[in-house]
């Protein structure tokens, strides 16, 4: 039962952007638009929700510059999930 509050958090952000991801698709579906920060930064969660999971003793400020790079690598991982989310709702923005 280690780690609890870090696993409460992790399960509360993925379900946090699944359901922002949701909002986004069905906005677009229905009304023809979508919210561009919503597109970008929701996977963005999900992905450092699914880190804590795996990683909770990583959660909170990072000390070593091997905690600081893993970071940033989640990060980058995060917010390639959201451009590709972003592409997917309107790949017109990108001149494809």
């Amino acid at each position: 039962m280690r780690y609890i509050k870090q696993r409460l958090l992790a399960v509360f952000l993925i379900l946090l952007s699944i359901g922002m991801i949701y909002y986004g698709w069905y906005k677009l579906r229905v009304d023809g638009v979508y919210y561009l920060k919503m597109a970008a930064f929701a996977p963005l969660l999900g992905v450092g929700g699914i880190f804590l999971v795996f990683f909770p003793s990583l959660g909170g400020t990072p000390n070593t510059t091997k905690e600081k790079a893993i970071v940033m690598v989640v990060f980058v991982v995060g917010m390639l999930a959201g451009l590709l989310n972003w592409f997917l709702m309107d790949p017109g923005f990108f001149g494809f």
